[in-house]
């Protein structure tokens, strides 16, 4: 079975960037923990620092929903604090 994988895309309130990265980073290490994630991946835009992607790797779709529900809705708050925007969130099958 191929890959069920999440990507995020991410825009930081004006001069927020550090506190949205810093709070990425320390999602993606709790997100890394779960049953079911095989990896996550965070990059950041080279001509807009403000923006961010956040690429998540999992077994399946349902243990993607588990692993959020498991994470509860405090392990967000920091990244919802920082974002100008809602999150733009795409899931996808890899082809490998």
């Amino acid at each position: 079975m191929p890959a069920y994988l999440r990507l995020y895309r991410m825009t930081a309130h004006e001069s927020e960037g550090p506190a949205l990265r810093a709070a990425l980073e320390t999602l993606a290490a709790k997100v890394q923990l779960i049953d079911g994630c095989k990896g996550t991946e965070l990059l950041q835009d080279c001509d807009k620092p403000d923006q961010f992607v956040l690429l998540e790797r999992w077994t399946s779709a349902e243990a993607h929903a588990a692993g959020g529900k498991r994470l509860g809705k405090e392990a967000f708050a920091p990244v919802m604090a920082a974002l100008a925007l809602p999150p733009e969130a795409t899931s996808l099958n890899a082809l490998d």
